[in-house]
């Protein structure tokens, strides 16, 4: 009986842990259309959240939150998972500066911000996890060229 209930305490315990990480505020890339239509009305730019297969990747989680903050208040996220980006539907909906980031991103425990122009035809700026967990000047330095993009769409 106690070995019943400590495997139930443990299984328990560690779900929490293995359920994954998610990008606060950010859409599914199913809502694309509706981001896109919101930043054109809102003047804002688009950013495209790229999530590696890793979903227990707590680096990634740590990353996932400080992109967040970069990009708060100058653009809205929308989430591509990397095995959605192997579905010809999803990747229909992308432009060819899009498809062409996305075809360069890391693999398995990874996440990275990717800034676009409302019609996303133009990359503006892109920050992955290393840099987005240890490197505060790139950090600042992305923030800067997004914030310096979004005051140029008004």
């Amino acid at each position: 009986m106690k070995t019943l209930l400590l495997f139930l305490s443990a299984v328990g315990f560690s779900l929490p842990f293995a359920a994954g990480y998610d990008v606060s505020g950010a859409k599914p890339i199913e809502k694309l259309d509706e981001e896109v239509a919101k930043v054109k009305a809102s003047k804002k730019l688009i950013c495209i959240v790229y999530t590696g297969s890793d979903e227990s990747c707590t680096n990634c989680a740590d990353a996932a939150e400080a992109g967040v903050k970069a990009v708060r208040g100058v653009a809205e996220c929308v989430v591509i998972k990397e095995v959605q980006v192997k579905d010809a539907a999803i990747t229909a909906k992308l432009t060819p500066a899009v498809k062409e980031m996305l075809s360069s991103q890391a693999r398995m425990a990874w996440v990275s911000f990717s800034v676009f122009d409302p019609d996303m035809n133009t990359l503006i700026a892109t920050i992955g996890r290393t840099e987005l967990q240890k490197d505060k000047k790139a950090v600042k330095e992305f923030t800067e060229k997004i914030k310096a993009a979004k005051a140029e769409l008004k």
